[in-house]
């Protein structure tokens, strides 16, 4: 092949007016408005049939990406070596930004060796000068592909694969690489279906966590929307935890068979992502466990530091919904943390209490309600005349005066609370002991105020605090003896949260 036919590489669109060749993603020809044409990769590729550096014979097309067409190549040396080829687009070899990325793209990946990543084997250019990257071929599909064919997958099989990802990724992360880019199509899953090995493909906007070397400047948005953290997504600074989060998107899409933000406009998107809460997976499948959902919901929190602090404690949590197939890995298991949720006691005891949390917050919502209206009411009772009707305009006054706290109150738990479970539980748990220190305070108020009437004689009690109803002292006493049952066993609590509640 010529260097002027190697010029015209092939693009999957064609302008039917110019003959120039455009990314996938091009709809229209810049140069003349007219729509664009597909082109048959396997006969018009003039790269088919051709030899890179004079080792590798290009053979068929296998793939096509926003950066670069992947070819299935032969090693001319080692006949019987088969490798994959990716070539930047023509169209793109001119920005030097973009050859850089591609570039650091093997470089970066080249840096890690691990089971569970594509292996980088070579880095050259084609004759007129089009950076290409030589790597293993891998036989399968990418989990994007596979859940786009299946519709969605178990919790174990989710499991399976993240808990491979997040493998390779701890070792990236002690490199000081972050992937930023993590989605299903990057997760390229060969051999056995029912078990499959996880590839890691894609490092073209990685980063290295170097503050004195960065590729991509604050302020700059590279990613794919639906997966991306709300700080990578508002172009601050990352670290692992971006990578983090976008696992738990990806576990996300794989239970519930939707992304996280199902939204086609990516700007749109942007702003879901940094605004707003996913859908609750368990309303969109209510047989998942709670205690997934928990952490799945920790790892896609909004704030860095409401996550798990590394990958190491995410795959803690993932560990105790998959059972150890051998002796080995059971060892292994015990030790890999001091976490509980390894077993599937714990993750019982783990759904149980995410179970209990929404029950809870209505429940101390309403009997906080009800001692904010006793106390408000009484506190007004002193205000307005002792007619008969002073009980009943107090009462009246209080639920006005609380009407629109109340109902922000609930708004808030509907937008914030109620659709998150870790962040239900930790809300059930703050809401208890208020409710509770209120109930006593309430109740040891109207105890003392009590006393004070009868050591003075009088009888009659100081003002509207005579209208207490004896039932918030039983409530009080009843709310105390509760609190202390519950330290009992607030640290085999305290053991299952961690690895889900912020």
């Amino acid at each position: 092949m010529s260097p002027g036919e190697q010029d015209r590489t092939v693009l999957p669109r064609r302008c039917p007016t110019c003959g120039e060749h455009f990314p996938l993603d091009y709809k229209v020809c810049p140069r003349h408005a007219v729509e664009l044409v597909g082109v048959d990769s396997q006969t018009d590729d003039p790269y088919i049939g051709s030899t890179l550096a004079e080792k590798y014979r290009i053979e068929a097309v296998i793939g096509d990406g926003g950066m670069g067409r992947v070819y299935e190549a032969k090693h001319i040396r080692m006949p019987g070596r088969t490798v994959a080829v990716k070539i930047l687009h023509r169209v793109l070899a001119s920005d030097a930004e973009v050859v850089s990325r591609f570039r650091r793209e093997a470089e970066i990946a080249g840096t890690i060796v691990h089971p569970n990543v594509v292996q980088i084997h070579d880095v050259d250019q084609t004759i007129d000068g089009t950076p290409f990257i030589v790597c293993e071929r891998l036989v399968g599909e990418d989990l994007g592909q596979h859940l786009d064919r299946v519709g969605r997958i178990g919790v174990r099989e989710t499991v399976h694969i993240l808990r491979q990802a997040a493998a390779v990724l701890m070792v990236a992360h002690s490199r000081g690489v972050i992937h930023r880019d993590l989605k299903p199509t990057n997760l390229f899953l060969v051999g056995d279906p029912a078990s499959p090995t996880v590839k890691l493909i894609d490092f073209g906007i990685a980063k290295l966590h170097d503050p004195k070397a960065s590729q991509t400047q604050t302020g700059m948005i590279m990613g794919t929307p639906a997966y991306m953290a709300p700080e990578q997504a508002r172009g601050s600074k990352v670290d692992g935890r971006a990578d983090l989060y976008a696992l738990g998107a990806i576990a996300y899409r794989c239970v519930t068979g939707r992304p996280p933000f199902d939204i086609d406009d990516a700007a749109a998107a942007l702003h879901a992502v940094l605004t707003s809460e996913p859908p609750r997976p368990r309303a969109i499948l209510r047989e998942l466990p709670e205690a997934f959902e928990m952490v799945l919901q920790r790892a896609m929190a909004r704030e860095p530091a409401q996550r798990y602090a590394d990958l190491e404690e995410f795959d803690a949590a993932l560990a105790g919904f998959v059972a150890p197939t051998n002796p080995t890995e059971a060892v292994a298991l015990r030790a890999s943390t001091s976490l509980a949720a390894r077993t599937a006691t714990d993750i019982d005891e783990l759904s149980a209490v995410a179970r209990r949390a929404r029950p809870e917050i209505a429940a101390y919502s309403g009997i906080g309600a009800a001692l904010l209206i006793g106390g408000l009411a009484d506190v007004l009772a002193l205000i307005f005349s002792a007619s008969s009707l002073a009980g009943g305009l107090a009462v009246a006054a209080a639920f006005g005066v609380l009407a629109t706290p109340g109902y922000l109150y609930v708004r808030y738990l509907q937008r914030e609370v109620w659709s998150n479970s870790p962040r239900a539980v930790a809300w059930a748990r703050s809401l208890a002991a208020m409710v509770s220190a209120a109930g006593m305070v309430y109740a040891a108020s109207f105890l003392c105020l009590r006393l004070l009437d009868l050591s003075l004689g009088s009888g009659d009690g100081p003002g509207g605090w005579g209208r207490i109803p004896p039932w918030v002292l039983a409530l009080g006493a009843a709310v105390a003896v509760w609190r202390l049952r519950q330290q009992a066993r607030s640290t085999r609590e305290e053991a299952l949260l961690s690895i889900s509640v912020f």
